[in-house]
């Protein structure tokens, strides 16, 4: 059965429907229902999207996207960095944080999913032009998304990814089984089979898990977004859907990504942490961004010392935009910093102040 929410009351009755507000989620109604009548049936549903809107809501917001397995927090300690008058909506990507899982037997395609993620949000808001930010998954679904869209695009900030992970397709049948019968290993878990941990095992884990590429202090953010409590008291297990772990078929080979990076148009900005991300094929990664900067409306290309989760910059970045008032004519055309000092710390793009 799909956990859609909290159901309270006689579970034979038709319920009254719940729906929470912005960003938040079922536990609104908890102390609420218990004051209500007994044989009344309620239904508080988990709306299946959530994230972090920063700054002002009445302007379009540059839209960020977190790594595999991260969530929104990812950039809890860059926005506020920024000025009080940029717009930023993180978002927890479908299976990470507090967004919902997908239902039983459907598999996650991160890559595409993201790009449709995307899109779902455009539309709703019924924006025409689009700012990205991606670190690590959120800049290859960021790529796709202004490789697929090339006009709606106004620029993307990737952070030490260039692409999708490139995969050497006549490899992929050998992991095939292998991938598909973790999937459904994944699937047949129940909440009290699921792995629960004090808080401080959690930190322990998390900061082992990449061997260096963490912070305890970047580990205790994510995971204000990571974890769910246990039955048992005092403990916790990880939020995001184990599933996700198997989340590699669908990738795509080279020629592929080339064909991807030749219709971005955008201003486009990469920032790559050195020895960084291990990639299968690291030679590609500059053979993607030659491509990419034969299209961009601008580019720029900047190598930092650090590894994925964990790197320090001090970097001032140009970047055009376009000032739109309501009936949406163009008044002006703007050149604005954005000032970014950065230190990325563990599966966060953790920025703090140096």
């Amino acid at each position: 059965m799909i956990n859609l929410g909290k159901w309270w009351g006689p579970i034979d009755r038709q319920p009254l429907v719940a729906l929470h507000g912005w960003q938040d989620n079922a536990g609104t109604f908890d102390k609420l229902i218990p004051l209500l009548p007994p044989n009344l049936a309620i239904l508080a549903i988990d709306l299946p999207g959530h994230g972090k809107w920063w700054g002002p809501k009445g302007i379009q917001p540059i839209v960020a996207l977190h790594g595999r397995q991260d969530n929104a927090g990812s950039f809890d300690t860059l926005i506020p960095l920024l000025s009080n008058e940029i717009s930023v909506l993180c978002l927890d990507m479908p299976g990470h944080g507090l967004s919902s899982h997908y239902p039983k037997s459907q598999y996650y395609y991160v890559y595409w999913d993201g790009i449709i993620l995307l899109r779902r949000i455009v539309k709703y808001f019924k924006w025409t032009k689009v700012r990205l930010l991606g670190h690590s998954l959120g800049g290859a679904i960021s790529f796709l998304y202004a490789a697929s869209y090339p006009d709606e695009v106004e620029f993307m900030i990737s952070l030490d990814i260039a692409s999708p992970s490139v995969k050497d397709i006549t490899k992929t049948p050998l992991v095939t089984c292998d991938n598909i019968d973790k999937f459904l290993k994944y699937e047949l878990l129940q909440s009290d089979g699921i792995p629960s941990y004090s808080y401080d095992e959690v930190l322990e884990i998390v900061e082992d898990a990449y061997k260096g590429s963490i912070t305890k202090e970047g580990a205790v953010i994510l995971m204000k977004r990571g974890l769910r409590p246990a039955s048992e008291p005092e403990r916790y297990y990880f939020s995001r859907d184990p599933r996700l772990k198997v989340s590699i078929l669908g990738m795509i080979s080279l020629d592929l990504v080339l064909a991807y990076a030749a219709r971005i148009k955008c201003a486009y900005l990469n920032i790559r942490a050195v020895p960084g991300m291990k990639f299968d094929y690291p030679e590609y990664y500059e053979k993607i961004l030659d491509q990419i900067k034969l299209g961009a409306k601008k580019f720029e290309y900047h190598k930092v010392e650090g590894t994925h989760h964990l790197l320090r910059i001090a970097l001032s970045m140009q970047i055009t935009k376009k000032m739109i008032q309501r009936d949406k004519d163009i008044i002006d055309t703007d050149v604005f910093r954005l000032p970014i000092m950065v230190k990325l710390s563990f599966n966060v793009n953790l920025f703090t102040q140096l």
